[in-house]
């Protein structure tokens, strides 16, 4: 399973990790794709029932800067993973320090810290939007619980794994 190869201390094939992680930004580019063709298909006549005009202008703007975002992430993802594989020497400074100790563990607490301030930053949220709007505090309870859920879920299947 790929997460006991992501969580154990023995080390991975390098090469291969390089060449997935250019399938993902592959993927990136297409997500990117497909959001910026979804914009160009609606072509600004979202539902204007359902939305006013300015409204309609934003998400059509929104869809596009996010779709030309993904495709960049994804093309620089792919790039810098097809100079690893290129260089040799590039490649070994690039397992090394993603193999060593110490990147591994300040990665996992950088993924620690942010989980417990994202917790407390959608509770601030969701206290601050109920000035706002009732959605606003549904939207941010719904997004906590789904957090929730998900670091309950992931907690069982390590729990499993390790």
């Amino acid at each position: 399973m790929w997460l006991n190869q992501l969580m154990s201390g023995s080390p991975v094939d390098f090469e291969k990790r390089c060449r997935t992680r250019m399938k993902v930004g592959a993927g990136f580019v297409l997500l990117g794709a497909m959001t910026m063709g979804v914009t160009a298909l609606q072509g600004g006549s979202l539902p204007v029932r359902v939305l006013e005009a300015e409204a309609v202008e934003f998400m059509a703007e929104y869809y596009a800067v996010f779709g030309i975002a993904l495709i960049a992430a994804g093309g620089a993802l792919i790039v810098k993973n097809m100079r690893y594989l290129k260089n040799p020497e590039l490649l070994k400074k690039g397992q090394v320090a993603e193999d060593d100790e110490r990147n591994r563990l300040l990665g996992l607490r950088c993924w620690a810290y942010t989980g417990y301030a994202m917790f407390l930053v959608l509770y601030v949220g969701m206290l601050i939007g109920g000035f706002i709007s009732p959605t606003v505090v549904v939207v941010l309870q719904t997004v906590l619980a789904v957090y929730a859920l998900l670091l309950l879920v992931f907690r069982t299947i390590l729990a499993r794994c390790m």
